[in-house]
């Protein structure tokens, strides 16, 4: 049973990038009288435009935190990764300035440091989650970025000043 999840906001991010790269495209068509150059614009383009497909399509993640391991599901290509949670190492908080708060968690698989980002959870159960994570993992290192983020100070009333080792 999940406990807690989330997603990416890729598709939102990748939606927008391809209206902004078809609006230039567009503009450098109007301005443009010679055919050949036309074509080449509306050409890199369209390029631009399946790259940003192919890499949204890739990178969108869900990621359930169930009881014995964490689940992210990749919906566009099929694959299902297992993480389990002694993999993980660090869990992070970041409340960037006009962005989605987001998590990340790194963990190591097959001797490879990797990384996940996705929307944070909930703030209000954010605490909850930390200590059900930490529950599943003692060593887990907790980060808050920025560090003088109000997050930071509410792990420190629970943890203490020295929740990060």
């Amino acid at each position: 049973m999940s406990k807690f999840s989330s997603k990416t906001n890729l598709m939102w991010e990748g939606f927008l990038a391809c209206l902004i790269v078809i609006t230039i495209g567009i503009g450098i068509f109007t301005a443009i009288e010679n055919l050949l150059y036309q074509i080449l614009v509306i050409s890199i383009s369209i390029i631009v435009v399946g790259l940003i497909i192919y890499y949204v399509r890739i990178k969108t993640f869900s990621i359930r935190f169930e009881d014995k391991q964490v689940i992210v599901e990749y919906p566009f290509t099929g694959k299902i990764k297992n993480i389990n949670y002694s993999d993980i190492v660090e869990l992070q908080y970041i409340s960037a300035y006009k962005t989605a708060t987001a998590n990340e968690i790194k963990f190591k698989e097959a001797e490879r440091n990797l990384s996940l980002k996705f929307l944070s959870i909930e703030y209000e159960s954010y605490i909850e989650f930390v200590k059900w994570i930490k529950s599943k993992n003692d060593k887990i290192q907790l980060t808050v970025f920025p560090s003088d983020n109000y997050m930071n100070h509410k792990l420190q009333e629970i943890y203490g000043f020295k929740y990060r080792k």
